[in-house]
């Protein structure tokens, strides 16, 4: 996904706003959060944005420069509102229906997994309906159809908006949709054709449909475009193994965790991967490495094989016991339900997409308990987020009353 860039847009005034000094006022302000934006402090970034919608309400660029920020920091409704307004004041930027749909498809995801274990945040009633696609997992069904609207719209007001194109493609593909998808894609790339993420999402659309050469053509080409990419070299690796050449596949594992040692679903992919070379001793280090990583690799495992008899009728290979009681469940598929809430508690609060008390609500546990769970995946208290703080001091006055 490319990041949006801010403060590139056109600055639009309501023609009613005539206060010049007040108008020029809002300008530095919104020069200010650009500047705090682009050295990541969005906490004040955001304040500097607000303080000049505050000084001039018809502030396009403002609304959308909050938005995006915003959209950093996880509030993704907070962002959608936001866009809503720049495109209020200027409805002829394609910029913003793009950023807007971006924000729809993060805000989906999330709606539709805390809708799914009823996680009770007042958002239920916004997810009607809930579609799934290889490898990424739930997204609300509303959110995609107005992410492709928005996607839509950027394009007739730009019709050879290439981000746009890749973008409505990653969401049709998100509901399932892979032919618009591969057509959409494959207009991104004809009109721009070193646009790396575009080869990468066609490599995974033709996976997704068993088009292996297909796929692993563009992820060739995705990777001689920008050599250190990290996702590339890991599709690349699923597609080797799923053709049956697993040394290959190990290699861009590897090439993955030399760029970035906490990737954690690569260590699963590569433990896998050593199943198949019945290297167990390997294969059982990096399956612990995963799960101690807060990836829930029995789900994992039961996605993509549904369990060891299965993997044993596809493949051949017969797991050791202790390695296959690291990949299915003992006790039921309940206690696997259970962990991977636990793995997407921690990756939505690690985002801050949630606090702490919804993470422990969608675990199943107290807040207090889910602090604890914190230290053991290696998320300190003591490294407090504002959100955390917060937390905290309303349960100390909580303690004294």
């Amino acid at each position: 996904m490319q990041e949006l860039i801010q403060g590139t847009v056109d600055t639009y005034y309501n023609s009613d706003f005539t206060d010049l000094k007040r108008e020029n006022a809002a300008v530095g302000h919104n020069t200010q959060g650009i500047a705090y934006s682009k050295n990541g402090a969005y906490t004040r970034a955001i304040a500097a944005f607000s303080k000049a919608i505050e000084l001039n309400p018809y502030f396009a660029e403002a609304y959308y420069n909050r938005a995006t920020d915003s959209l950093k920091e996880g509030s993704y409704y907070t962002a959608i509102e936001d866009y809503d307004k720049a495109i209020e004041h200027h409805p002829k930027c394609p910029q913003f229906y793009n950023a807007r749909g971006v924000a729809y498809e993060k805000y989906s995801e999330i709606l539709a997994v805390l809708s799914r274990h009823k996680v009770a945040i007042g958002l239920e009633a916004k997810v009607p309906k809930v579609s799934t696609y290889c490898g990424e997992g739930h997204y609300s069904e509303a959110e995609l159809c107005k992410a492709v609207e928005d996607y839509s719209t950027a394009i007739d007001l730009k019709s050879d908006y290439a981000e746009a194109y890749s973008n409505r493609g990653r969401a049709h593909f998100k509901k399932g949709e892979s032919g618009p998808a591969i057509k959409d894609y494959s207009t991104a790339i004809n009109l721009e054709s070193d646009y790396t993420e575009a080869y990468l999402n066609l490599g995974v659309v033709y996976h997704s449909r068993g088009e292996f050469d297909a796929a692993l053509e563009n992820y060739n080409i995705a990777i001689s475009l920008v050599s250190d990419l990290p996702i590339a070299y890991s599709h690349r690796g699923a597609i080797y193994l799923c053709k049956g050449k697993v040394k290959p596949a190990i290699e861009d594992y590897n090439i993955v965790l030399s760029f970035d040692p906490d990737y954690t679903e690569v260590y699963y992919k590569r433990g896998i991967a050593w199943l198949y070379a019945s290297e167990w001793k390997k294969a059982k280090t990096d399956l612990i490495a995963a799960k101690d990583m807060g990836m829930a690799v029995m789900q994992a495992f039961h996605d993509d094989y549904r369990n060891v008899e299965v993997f044993k009728q596809e493949t051949g290979i017969r797991l050791p016991e202790d390695i296959a009681g690291l990949l299915m469940p003992q006790k039921g598929l309940a206690e696997l339900e259970k962990e991977t809430r636990l793995a997407l508690a921690l990756r939505y609060y690690k985002n801050g997409a949630i606090s702490t008390g919804l993470a422990a609500q969608l675990v199943g546990i107290s807040r207090e308990a889910f602090w604890y769970l914190m230290g053991d995946y290696g998320i300190s208290l003591f490294e407090l987020t504002e959100d955390l703080s917060a937390e905290l001091k309303n349960a100390a006055k909580t303690n004294y009353q």
